[in-house]
């Protein structure tokens, strides 16, 4: 940069070029350092996490000693570096928790163990009232959602595979697809299970409260086959 009074700007390029890309690994791999880069920067607008991963990279990040005062609350909940806003009021106004702007957040803070056992533990306990047919068929959307497959639909590509031996090209491309089924259907983040799990059982409340549906009940019994009517016809 020249010396001249007022000249900020620069012609040349800068004198002395990086030739490889700077690793902050590179001398130092304690444990410090791998904690810091596998953090987890959430709760804040782009820019913020431009910066905030910046720092991380070119080892500038600075790790708090003790919480931080929220700017909102006025109580020291503040536990990551250069947040000026607590979890709970940037969620409240929908704010970003570093620069305390109203911008759109970039990505959301995944639950902790504690979080993931009281939201499964609340669902439990709303699906305790539902009746046997509505929580037979929430323990199965949850299944769907978990990618697994029923064991009669098992047995029955089994047995189609072994007796047809010219559609083997057709049950691997079937097969195929219903892996890349399941692998979406794992891939679901943890958040986007529990919202997908909370909105399936409102539908069953709602369900619940429109009375007593004596088609579902009838549907809900997959019968398959006329052997399940030989009762006291053949006695």
């Amino acid at each position: 940069m020249s010396t001249q009074r007022g000249n900020v700007n620069r012609v040349r390029r800068q004198k002395y070029q990086n030739k490889t890309v700077f690793r902050n690994t590179l001398h130092d791999n304690s444990k410090r350092t791998k904690m810091i880069n596998s953090l987890e920067i959430a709760e804040v607008c782009k820019r913020c996490q431009d910066v905030i991963a910046w720092k991380v990279k070119y080892k500038k990040y600075k790790l708090l000693s003790q919480p931080k005062t929220c700017i909102k609350c006025h109580q020291k909940t503040i536990k990551d570096a250069y947040h000026t806003v607590c979890l709970t009021c940037a969620k409240d106004l929908e704010i970003c928790c570093k620069c305390g702007k109203k911008e759109e957040i970039v990505a959301h803070k995944s639950p902790t163990k504690a979080e993931q056992l009281q939201a499964i533990a609340q669902l439990e306990m709303e699906v305790k009232c539902l009746s046997e047919r509505k929580r037979r068929a929430y323990y199965r959307y949850l299944d769907k959602l978990k990618g697994k497959k029923k064991k009669k639909k098992r047995k029955e590509d089994e047995s189609a595979a072994a007796n047809s031996s010219e559609t083997e090209g057709v049950t691997d491309v079937a097969d195929e697809k219903e892996g890349e089924n399941d692998e979406e259907l794992t891939s679901l983040s943890l958040e986007e299970y529990f919202r997908n799990a909370q909105q399936k059982l409102d539908e069953l409340k709602k369900g619940m409260e429109g009375g007593f549906d004596m088609i579902d009940d009838f549907d809900d019994l997959s019968i398959t086959s006329d052997e399940d009517f030989d009762d006291s016809d053949e006695n």
